[in-house]
């Protein structure tokens, strides 16, 4: 499917912007990794009607162009090439914009495509905020901030993202938008007895975290960072009988849906901080001084 075939397509059928200019192609072309993919459309999409419209469209058109895909992108400042692909990138900074913060309750309901240095104008003069972030976070946008579970120099206080969110809402593989979060098993039954796309998703994972939970647990890395996605772990808690998909998906590079909105806690600004310098005379003793 040559790009204009697909972009005249694509116009048929959602609302937002579809772009096959060379100088746009060449843009979503990197993000900040070293690689470069070129894409063959680039989108906008205006609302969720649109994003399940192309899921619908890439999952009918598979067998006919097996090579059509589709890539969600916020602020394209990832490392590892996550933000780039061979078929649809879909820039979310345009239109999934919205944010709204609870000060009271502390917490927060954005779009993917909020850019951390303007949700932080919000948060950071109400003296609060979400306290971890990347090293971009002057660049970064929030759906992405999730999709790689990213933590910052607090993150040995405060932990990753991923102990942050709380609600996730994301168009799956057939086209719907579903939400996300922490359950009680009784939830959790209720989820798995629908006849439907969810009901299977809740059945298969709960069936396999279930049948392998020690071995699944004892795989969990013993780091206070880790971004490799795919967090099976972290899912299921027998102790506090709980079933969290949420922790499936942050992390995941947006391998397994299309994240439309996040609900995350924030923290309140401690009312007194300060930097201690150390000066050492023996590197061996590092960690201890962290501990």
């Amino acid at each position: 499917m040559s790009s204009k075939i697909l972009a005249d397509r694509l116009k048929e059928i959602i609302q937002g912007e579809v772009l096959i200019d060379s100088q746009t192609l060449e843009k979503y072309s990197r993000d900040a990794s070293l690689f470069k993919v070129r894409p063959q459309v680039v989108v906008f999409p205006k609302n969720i009607s649109d994003l399940e419209k192309i899921v619908n469209f890439t999952q009918q058109n598979k067998k006919e162009f097996p090579n059509l895909s589709i890539t969600g992108r916020s602020a394209g400042t990832d490392m590892s090439g996550g933000a780039i692909g061979e078929g649809i990138i879909l820039d979310f900074t345009k239109y999934f914009n919205h944010q709204e913060v609870d000060l009271e309750r502390l917490r927060a309901i954005v779009g993917p495509g909020v850019y951390y240095r303007d949700f932080e104008k919000i948060t950071l003069p109400e003296h609060v905020s979400m306290p971890v972030y990347p090293a971009s976070k002057a660049l970064a946008a929030l759906g992405g901030m999730i999709m790689n579970n990213c933590g910052s120099e607090n993150t040995l206080r405060y932990g990753q993202m991923r102990d942050f969110v709380e609600k996730i809402d994301v168009v799956l593989a057939n086209g719907k938008e579903y939400t996300f979060k922490k359950l009680t098993m009784d939830e959790l039954q209720s989820k798995m007895q629908k006849q439907d796309f969810e009901g299977e998703i809740y059945r298969r994972t709960f069936d396999l975290i279930d049948k392998n939970y020690d071995l699944i647990k004892s795989a969990k890395p013993k780091t206070m960072k880790n971004s490799s996605g795919y967090a099976l772990w972290d899912v299921y808690d027998k102790e506090n009988g709980t079933f969290d998909l949420t922790q499936l998906f942050i992390g995941a590079q947006g391998t397994l849906g299309i994240i439309t909105d996040i609900k995350f806690k924030l923290v309140a600004k401690a009312k007194h901080s300060g930097v201690l310098v150390c000066f050492l005379k023996d590197m061996s003793k590092l960690g201890d001084i962290i501990n």
